[in-house]
């Protein structure tokens, strides 16, 4: 079983991931303003027609920005959807955890039926959102039961 020390290392990695992802963000808009900006003077520079040659060098160079800029914000995409993805992780370990911890502090006579409940649970969490009925508890921890007794044949 996990301690504290393990949830403190993954909230650690959360925010360096986190802190990662708010730089690329910071970087990537920096380059939009940089490629705007010359995108833009080499534009102007061609239309006053001073020193045409470094207008296009210019313009070429905003674009060529503009499209690195692209290639961080997708970049940036990407960091957070994976960045989500760990969360979403995190969230079901620090929640399994808890009711681990939780069911270990009950008195022994409730937790059989307790244990059933929370390896069902887990079991199933990730599948669609249905209610389990107590029958269906009931049943799945008569099974498990069951099981435990007796071997099983393959």
């Amino acid at each position: 079983m996990s301690t504290p020390d393990e949830f403190i290392k993954l909230q650690r990695y959360y925010e360096i991931n986190l802190s990662h992802a708010t730089w690329s963000f910071w970087a990537s808009l920096g380059s939009v303003i940089v490629g705007l900006v010359a995108l833009l003077a080499g534009v102007v520079m061609l239309f006053t027609q001073h020193a045409s040659n470094h207008g296009v060098i210019v313009t070429i160079a905003g674009v060529i920005s503009e499209f690195i800029s692209a290639t961080f914000f997708f970049l940036y995409n990407k960091n957070m959807k994976q960045l989500n993805l760990f969360y979403e992780k995190l969230i079901k370990f620090q929640d399994t955890y808890l009711a681990i911890d939780l069911m270990n502090k009950l008195p022994e006579n409730e937790r059989p039926e307790m244990t059933t409940l929370l390896i069902s649970n887990l079991i199933t969490r990730n599948e669609p959102k249905t209610q389990m009925s107590p029958e269906l508890v009931r049943a799945y921890g008569e099974t498990m039961q069951k099981n435990k007794r007796q071997p099983i044949v393959q």
